[in-house]
């Protein structure tokens, strides 16, 4: 009897070795991720800012933000689905400082709660909205999302699917699952679906795997950092070093949301877990 499964992997972009599941959920409550702990408990006033900014401060927001509300940077990713665009705060470990200073609770919470974090960023869904099946094609990083505003909260109407399995995002309930399995999702509602979405570094990675991965991200934005010339190599590092810097500086004062930042999910990662 042929498979009618939809949950396969497509990754080029691959590290040997991780462990691959569709949904991390578990992980977050069974070992004990800090960082989703404290996220989780933003949630209120993370909702709070954004309904702020993006509603009553709409124009402040599209004056002063930064790309506010894109759409896809390619068309293959456009031509999943068109009703999804975003408003990004970290992109590749660099901070949008503008963004960033008019989300300085949000930024903050991010911040201050080591989350592993290589992008972090606001994504609307169109009302009547889908997006077709398709991979990031990335297996080191995973994806979280935070849904702020669901409409009909609870009523099924809002979902995403990875793999064979659906789900409805529910306002505050945090879900960690694996983007470069296929996904899709729909929203059927009257309204638009507003997340806080973050890609994480997979938790099977050690510390020198992620810095290694950061400097290949970094060299995308800095050519100048593999130079031959020793001046031009130092100079691109300030310059690279400088954008990732958290742009909000009261944030590096001992208390805020985190307190005391986690480490790469929050435990020590090895290569223990194989498929």
């Amino acid at each position: 009897m042929e498979s009618t499964s939809k949950c396969y992997q497509y990754a080029p972009s691959y590290i040997p070795n991780l462990k691959v599941k569709t949904w991390w959920d578990d992980v977050v409550v069974n070992e004990n991720m800090l960082w989703a702990k404290m996220l989780s408990k933003s949630y209120p006033a993370i909702k709070e800012e954004f309904e702020s900014v993006v509603f009553a401060k709409a124009d402040k927001l599209h004056a002063e933000g930064s790309n506010v509300w894109a759409r896809a940077l390619t068309s293959d990713a456009e031509s999943y689905g068109r009703g999804w665009k975003t408003l990004v705060l970290l992109n590749r470990g660099r901070w949008d400082d503008a963004n960033a200073k008019l989300f300085p609770v949000t930024s903050k919470a991010i911040h201050d709660s080591g989350i592993p974090a290589v992008e972090a960023f606001f994504a609307s869904m169109d009302a009547h909205s889908s997006i077709e099946p398709h991979s990031d094609f990335t297996n080191f990083v995973l994806t979280c999302h935070l849904p702020l505003i669901v409409p009909e909260n609870g009523n099924n109407k809002c979902r995403l699917t990875v793999g064979d399995e659906t789900r409805q995002w529910t306002e505050g309930n945090l879900i960690l699952f694996d983007t470069s399995i296929y996904h899709d999702a729909t929203n059927d509602a009257d309204a638009t679906r507003y997340i806080l979405m973050l890609r994480i570094w997979h938790p099977d990675l050690t510390k020198e795997e992620c810095d290694a991965l950061q400097f290949i991200y970094d060299c995308l934005e800095h050519p100048e950092l593999l130079s031959e010339d020793t001046e031009i190599a130092l100079s691109a590092q300030r310059l690279a070093t400088s954008m990732k810097e958290f742009p909000l500086e009261q944030s590096r004062s001992t208390g805020g949301f985190g307190g005391s930042k986690g480490k790469v999910g929050d435990k020590k990662s090895s290569r223990r877990a194989k498929r």
